[in-house]
């Protein structure tokens, strides 16, 4: 019992001064998980801003669907996500996105949770420069995209 309280008294030394068996950090950007990168097919891509908002407008067009993918079946974890359901008429399609399209980083940044991309897409109307990674038929590419102010707009 005493060697016990010995035990739980050093461990409890070891958590509080910051010493105790610890989590690694996840993963916040592509580099972090991918020191090297792959050859990159660069796409640019010049897209008024307004073309961007108009294609946000219709919710039912732009309702697509993330689905994880597993590198191996052990992986309990994806930092990838194969896109479906990109209507022509969407913001996916404005920016050069396809179903089955494999989003592997957001300016840089891995897309943790489905829902994570639809927002950064969402975001990208108050950018001046964005990014997407994606794997399109086991090529991978990334799209540079410039927005630019419409005709008659303000730039603040």
């Amino acid at each position: 019992m005493m060697v016990l309280r010995g035990l739980v008294a050093a461990l409890m030394v070891l958590v509080v001064s910051g010493c105790g068996v610890s989590r690694p950090s996840e993963p916040k950007y592509i580099d972090d998980i991918r020191p090297v990168p792959p050859p990159l097919k660069v796409v640019t891509y010049s897209i008024q801003r307004r073309d961007l908002q108009e294609a946000l407008g219709s919710a039912k067009d732009n309702a697509v669907r993330l689905v994880p993918v597993y590198q191996s079946v052990s992986s309990r974890q994806s930092y990838e996500y194969r896109i479906f359901d990109v209507k022509p008429e969407s913001a996916y399609a404005l920016l050069g996105l396809e179903s089955s399209d494999i989003i592997v980083a957001a300016d840089r940044f891995l897309v943790k949770r489905p829902e994570q991309f639809p927002a950064f897409v969402q975001l990208m109307t108050g950018l001046d420069n964005a990014t997407v990674e994606i794997r399109r038929g086991g090529e991978s590419r990334l799209f540079k995209y410039s927005f630019i102010p419409s005709l008659g707009e303000k730039k603040e």
